[in-house]
């Protein structure tokens, strides 16, 4: 629910380029923390990593006291969406073979006391010249172990609440629970509201934050100019909002377009030899149940590409790698690699494993949609269906996802509530994952 909430704050303020949501309620982030970045390869996805260290740890010699500026950013601030506790919008396909409904999160916000938040902010240029040049412990640098595709950066201004905030709210139990829901909490239930929860957030505490870079050349510190970022919601498929601009019509054409440009990079995994296909899809099932582990191979795959490799700790990340170099991997086949593996590692907790582990059927029927969907031709579910794409099957959602219409797709992203990525991005993922999978495939011999 503190989620839910830091969410609302932030898009709210319209300040999504430029706030961070704090989603962890037991995560109370103070001003200088540093913060580890890491820009995805092959999605606009920026993952932060908070360090129990603030900028001035970094310095050998700390003969200054930052100042901050504070002002109020907003007085009674309430903002509950209907869906986060209303009843269940139904989004139906027209055809009969399927009907997807999309509603308020299971773990919904109904409810909370209105919020008068501050914002305080470090005063950058007395900073600058205050710190700037000044010589960092390099053991301490050393130690936060920075990757060549991480930057380090610190919270220079912060939103929190001036008093205390109460929020409740009531998750649905009972009633049938669709399919899609089973993976994605936020998305649907019909049932009946259950349990109500409540707890208070005492005052002083992060809602959202913003971050600078800085850098460590010469072991002497930087902080290089920041610039602001504004988003152009009205140019291109991935921040594609529905505010009557016209081009909701064309949201799923761009969605297919995207699929297919990123679905022929993939195709250089179908040229593998059948036994390193074999080898490296059972590496890769072994270290799904580790997401870490899964991570750290998309980090290796990175710094590979980027021709800056360092052999992982990780037993399982290393046989991959060797596998890559047993099977004479052109670069086209360890980009597409590098593509498969970063794709499942954007995906859900959980999904990835499930998508690896499903029968060769079930692959079958997903990637035959797939391909109708790459076609442009409206996807139905088959007459005969693998168990886990049944209804009450793991599955189920997937198959479901790719029945999408533009119309069912807007109503999706109405409701859609990760932060991370919009259900335009979910249907993108799933689509290479399975194309991806099914290249991997051992040949049927008739």
């Amino acid at each position: 629910m503190f989620a839910a909430r830091t969410r609302a704050v932030v898009k709210s303020l319209g300040a999504q380029g430029d706030l961070i949501p704090n989603e962890n309620v037991n995560e109370k982030i103070e001003m200088l923390t540093l913060v580890k970045a890491r820009q995805k390869t092959f999605w606009p996805i920026i993952k932060y990593t908070i360090i129990d260290q603030t900028l001035l740890d970094l310095l050998e010699e700390q003969d200054f006291s930052p100042k901050f500026t504070e002002e109020v950013l907003t007085e009674d601030f309430k903002n509950l969406r209907d869906s986060y506790g209303g009843g269940c919008a139904a989004a139906g396909v027209d055809a009969p073979e399927v009907r997807l409904q999309v509603s308020a999160a299971v773990d919904t916000v109904d409810k909370a006391s209105s919020i008068t938040l501050k914002k305080k902010t470090v005063d950058i240029e007395k900073l600058r010249k205050s710190c700037c040049d000044k010589k960092i412990k390099k053991n301490m640098v050393d130690a936060l172990k920075l990757k060549g595709t991480e930057k380090l950066t610190f919270v220079y201004q912060m939103v929190s609440n001036i008093v205390p905030v109460t929020i409740s709210g009531k998750a649905r139990k009972g009633g049938s629970v669709l399919a899609v829901g089973k993976i994605f909490p936020t998305l649907c239930v019909t049932g009946i509201k259950k349990e109500e929860t409540s707890f208070t957030v005492p005052k002083d505490y992060t809602f959202a934050y913003g971050l600078m870079e800085i850098t460590t050349k010469d072991e002497t510190l930087g902080i290089p100019p920041r610039s602001r970022k504004v988003r152009h919601y009205n140019k291109g498929w991935w921040n594609i909002s529905s505010d009557g601009d016209g081009e909701d019509c064309e949201t799923l054409q761009k969605v297919k377009e995207e699929i297919k440009m990123k679905a022929d990079l993939l195709q250089p995994l179908a040229d593998l030899h059948e036994s390193s296909r074999r080898d490296l899809l059972k590496t890769l099932s072994e270290l799904l149940d580790d997401r870490d582990a899964l991570t750290l191979l998309e980090e290796t795959l990175d710094q590979s590409s980027k021709g800056v490799f360092e052999r992982p700790q990780s037993q399982v990340v290393s046989s991959f790698m060797d596998l890559l170099d047993a099977a004479e991997a052109s670069t086209s086949q360890k980009d597409a690699a590098h593509l498969l593996v970063s794709t499942m590692d954007t995906l859900p907790d959980g999904i990835p494993a499930i998508l690896v582990n499903c029968s060769p059927e079930t692959l079958r029927v997903l990637n035959q949609m797939v391909s109708s969907l790459k076609e442009d031709a409206q996807v139905k579910l088959p007459e005969s269906l693998p168990v886990s794409l049944q209804e009450e099957g793991e599955l189920r959602w997937a198959a479901e996802l790719l029945c999408l219409t533009n119309q069912t797709l807007e109503e999706l992203r109405d409701h859609w509530d990760r932060p991370e990525f919009s259900p335009e991005v979910m249907l993108e993922l799933l689509c290479l994952v399975v194309q991806g999978l099914s290249m991997m495939q051992p040949e049927t011999h008739s």
